[in-house]
């Protein structure tokens, strides 16, 4: 494809850009349907953690598998996590922890906890 003038660049650093555009992501992941069962499943097992318990997205991955396959397919996990999160149904313990999971490269990933 061939594009006539100049291709329109998103800005580097924009921080209420990049709000909106995790907003809309987060809002996007939710609304899947292929995942629907999945998402079901995941807020049940945080809801199941005994208030104070620590936890992390390996836990959830590694107790009900990933939602789905194929890149950028699985980023309802953080919106999971954003979305109770935000309803006070857990805390972020201020802590990080690196990913076991293969497919992450030893990434650090957040501690929550149940409220």
């Amino acid at each position: 494809m061939q594009v006539d003038g100049p291709v329109p660049q998103l800005p580097l650093f924009d921080q209420g850009a990049g709000l909106l555009a995790a907003e809309d992501g987060i809002g996007k992941a939710l609304q899947a349907e292929r995942v629907g069962l999945w998402k079901a499943a995941a807020f049940a097992w945080i809801a199941r953690r005994q208030p104070g318990s620590e936890f992390t997205a390996d836990d959830l991955v590694r107790e009900l598998g990933l939602p789905d396959e194929g890149v950028n397919r699985n980023n309802v996990v953080g919106a999971v996590f954003s979305t109770a999160s935000r309803a006070g149904t857990i805390r972020f313990a201020g802590r990080m922890r690196k990913s076991a999971r293969v497919a992450r490269h030893a990434n650090v990933q957040r501690v929550w906890v149940k409220q």
